[in-house]
């Protein structure tokens, strides 16, 4: 035992003197590292001590050279400015308000109107007495002038009542199967007679926005088309009263816009081509809004004031009509807007302001 207490003590001797050791080379460390810190630190003041030496040198030949005070100020003038004209953009860009006259007419009869069946996809001509009756149509004054765009559905009675109302128009018109009536499906051609004991048939007509036509469309496929359509019209106007003008280019031939929906059935009475005409190089075509690089677009108008607001004709149906009163017309819904006859005018006189569209009183 007191063998193994000397072996223990001997050794305790060892480590104490490693110890000891240890701690002198620690604060040897020690104060290489303080030594060390306050050479940076003094570096540091150093540098901060230049850096003030040089600004005030600056400063001071600033002072003594008038040249380089009028650059200066010049410099910070040229920032103020272009603060102030990037305020300018933001509150144009807010502020910017526009008009339009819509024009919409609702094709002219056909025999399935004269019926009173229901005609949505169905490619149907006009009555052949109707073409005359509408070419009446052609003096009044909401046909007259020139219009910004003419839009028209690719159906053909909607093709045929352009013909009749406005000839001149036909070459400036888009063809566009956004505008088409609602697809029916398997009621297309049946009236009301025939289905008022159907028990869908009724659920369709107190909700149409739940309830789909058997192989029909389905409403929020209507609506997305129509809103997708109008969308687009915005943009481009938005571009163009921006941009303060009215870009034209003549059209050799009508274009089409290619139909959202399937086309009709091999045994449509009249089928119609869905092949995009392109147009010729004097074609008076309005340039995409899409084909505008950004660079090009300036957000000061730089029109003439006053002048007149653009317009917009739009040949179509009814149910698109009224749908696009819904969207236009405070407190009117689909239900509650006038479904025009067939043939029938109408015209609204329109303002965005804030982001909304309200209509605005005609002068007479």
């Amino acid at each position: 035992m007191a063998g193994d207490g000397g072996l223990s003590g001997v050794q305790m001797d060892k480590d104490e003197g490693k110890e000891r050791d240890k701690d002198k080379d620690k604060d040897k460390g020690k104060g290489k590292g303080m030594d060390k810190d306050r050479d940076k630190d003094a570096d540091a003041d150093n540098d901060k001590i230049s850096h003030l030496k040089d600004s005030a040198l600056v400063a001071r030949s600033v002072l003594s050279n008038p040249a380089l005070q009028q650059e200066l100020g010049q410099e910070q003038e040229l920032g103020q400015e272009l603060e102030q004209e990037r305020e300018l953009e933001l509150e144009t860009q807010q502020e910017v308000e526009y008009d339009l006259e819509l024009v919409l007419i609702r094709h002219g009869h056909t025999q399935w109107n004269k019926e009173r069946r229901y005609l949505g996809s169905t490619d149907l001509p006009l009555l052949p007495e109707e073409r005359q009756q509408l070419s009446a149509l052609c003096d009044q004054s909401a046909l007259g002038g020139e219009f910004w765009r003419v839009y028209c559905s690719d159906l053909l009675r909607c093709r045929e009542t352009l013909a009749a109302v406005a000839p001149h128009l036909e070459r400036q018109a888009i063809y566009d199967s956004r505008l088409r009536e609602l697809d029916f499906g398997a009621w297309e051609g049946c009236n009301y007679e025939q289905l008022k004991d159907n028990g869908h048939y009724r659920s369709w007509i107190d909700h149409p926005e739940l309830v789909t036509p058997p192989e029909g469309e389905a409403w929020e496929q209507f609506e997305a088309r129509v809103d997708d359509f109008w969308t687009q019209l915005e943009q481009e106007l938005e571009h163009t009263s921006i941009n303060g003008g009215m870009p034209w280019l003549e059209t050799g031939e009508p274009r089409v816009v290619p139909p959202a929906v399937a086309p009709p059935a091999a045994d449509s009475p009249v089928p119609i081509s869905y092949v995009i005409v392109p147009p010729v190089p004097d074609s008076r075509v309005p340039i995409p809004f899409a084909a505008v690089p950004p660079e090009a677009v300036s957000l000061a108008p730089v029109s003439p004031p006053n002048l007149p607001p653009p317009r917009v004709l739009i040949v179509t149906h009814g149910g698109i009509i009224r749908l696009l009163l819904a969207r236009l017309t405070e407190g009117v819904t689909f239900y509650t807007a006038a479904a025009p006859a067939p043939g029938e005018v109408t015209v609204l006189n329109l303002r965005k302001d804030e982001g909304a569209w309200r209509m605005m009183p005609r002068e007479v």
